[in-house]
């Protein structure tokens, strides 16, 4: 079975403490199954799963595992796009201002008419819009867990493990991997591990992989830094010598994708994404019940990419 259906059919929610905990215990089983050694590094909140050695690797290859709280509307993501981008933020920022000024208006109305009290319904109706903003933000962050995670992010978990098994036994100690937690709480694993390990977050090649299942362009977005590592080329080479999608190469200037790459000098982003004329292009679905497609043939040709990669070293 591939890893993303037995990902799907057994781990398809990895959000409370159980989840992780569970999924943690197997793909470390999984990886020394595969003859690597694995072992969670744990830093406050955050426990990421760290296979081979990462602080004497020549790249790093990486992935978080947590999934996100759904969302009535997508996290709708144009990384060549930032205006667009942007825009989409701020009208979500609007209607949660407008959602919640309204559930505020609504309850100081409401208690001004029962009361009789006209002033202390004005005061309960602008208590209860801050709070009702705030509730809402909340909700948005660490609400109800979503139950459709196939491309965020585990696509890029696959990518991972697919990767893992298909690197030859003689070539894996030149690489490790890293699961990171807790990226839907604001990068805290990636951020975690960074501080720990300064030369990987100065000077190791590091690729990283959220939402490459849905939309048959993979896009790779690289900063300064990654471009002028040593094994740059390598790997370009290597994963342009795939066939089965457009495969596009993007410079970090200028463009937009938040990861757990930013928090490394040479980190890498990629992701899959749809296009369309105006707007360019876009991954959507993310954070709702809509996330269901994980395309595997996506997943291969990233995992056939970083083998050849790896082995290239």
């Amino acid at each position: 079975m591939a890893y993303i259906d037995l990902l799907i059919e057994k781990f398809p929610i990895r959000k409370n403490k159980a989840q992780k905990e569970s999924f943690r215990s197997w793909v470390v089983a999984e990886a020394e199954k595969l003859g690597y050694t694995a072992q969670v590094e744990k830093k406050g909140s955050s426990n990421n799963v760290v296979i081979g050695d990462a602080d004497n690797a020549e790249a790093i290859f990486t992935a978080h595992y947590d999934t996100p709280p759904v969302m009535p509307v997508p996290n709708f993501i144009t990384p060549c796009n930032v205006l667009v981008y942007l825009l989409y933020q701020i009208v979500l920022t609007v209607l949660i201002i407008g959602v919640g000024a309204g559930l505020g208006v609504l309850a100081g109305v409401l208690v001004g008419a029962l009361s009789g009290d006209w002033d202390v319904g004005a005061m309960v109706g602008s208590l209860g819009s801050m709070i009702a903003m705030w509730a809402l933000i909340i909700l948005m962050m660490f609400g109800p867990a979503n139950k459709n995670n196939a491309n965020d992010n585990t696509s890029g978990v696959a990518s991972v493990l697919e990767t893992m098994a298909r690197i030859p036994a003689e070539n894996r100690g030149k690489v490790a991997f890293i699961l990171f937690d807790n990226e839907e709480k604001g990068m805290l694993g990636s951020s975690a591990f960074a501080s720990k390990h300064k030369q990987v977050k100065k000077q190791t090649l590091l690729v990283n992989m959220d939402c490459v299942g849905l939309g048959e362009n993979i896009l790779f977005f690289s900063p300064k830094k990654a471009r002028n590592h040593a094994h740059y080329e390598k790997l370009m080479a290597a994963v342009n010598a795939q066939q089965g999608r457009p495969v596009e190469w993007f410079n970090m200037e200028g463009h937009l994708y938040p990861s757990d790459q930013s928090q490394f000098k040479c980190g890498i982003a990629i992701c899959s994404c749809k296009k369309a004329k105006v707007i360019g292009y876009y991954c959507d679905r993310i954070h709702t019940k809509h996330d269901t497609i994980a395309d595997a043939g996506n997943i291969a040709l990233i995992a056939d990419g970083l083998a050849a990669f790896a082995q290239s070293l």
